[in-house]
């Protein structure tokens, strides 16, 4: 029973189609839902962890692997060192210390962050690991875990693995065990 690219339900005596699923769009809300406000810019945070030599500093041409990519929104003044202490404190921080902050905007993001990332199982960013900061120009700044704060290096030459990407996702539900 299928009408046009959809399909259709019977409701009563009539075939009503049913569109496919689709996200709405902006022109799909009603006017006093639209915003009318410039969307803010995003910088993304992508984390790589060091996989030859962890808890000395980094050095160029040590293996990189991507881990996790986060967005998170820009704000005025935001520079890459911060970006990165966010990210030491969102993927080590315990998520009893950071589900008291979920009453704002920032604190739910972390701790929505900081949860999938534990999910995923991954360790703790730790000293040799790198984060990569991209603003969405075409400027990116990488910054390398030290034992006291983080240092700028040039962009690593030596990277594999992928930030977060559905497939991710699902391989790594797919390799546990199911409680159901």
């Amino acid at each position: 029973m299928a009408v046009g690219d959809g399909h259709a339900v019977r409701l009563g005596d009539a075939l009503a189609p049913v569109r496919p699923h689709t996200a709405p769009g902006p022109a799909d809300l009603p006017s006093h839902h639209r915003h009318t406000q410039r969307t803010p810019e995003l910088l993304k945070v992508t984390i790589y962890h060091n996989t030859e030599c962890r808890f000395m500093p980094y050095e160029d041409g040590q293996q990189l692997v991507a881990v996790m990519s986060h967005w998170l929104p820009c704000h005025a003044g935001q520079d890459p060192q911060t970006v990165a202490d966010w990210a030491y404190h969102a993927f080590n921080a315990d998520l009893d210390m950071l589900e008291p902050g979920r009453g704002s905007a920032d604190g739910e993001m972390t701790f929505l962050a900081a949860c999938v990332y534990r999910l995923l199982g991954y360790r703790s960013i730790s000293v040799g690991d790198a984060i990569e900061v991209h603003t969405g120009q075409s400027d990116s700044q990488w910054l390398a875990c030290e034992p006291f704060g983080w240092r700028h290096i040039t962009p690593p030459s030596n990277l594999s693995g992928q930030p977060l990407t559905a497939a991710k996702v699902y391989q790594r539900l797919t390799e546990q065990p199911t409680t159901r």
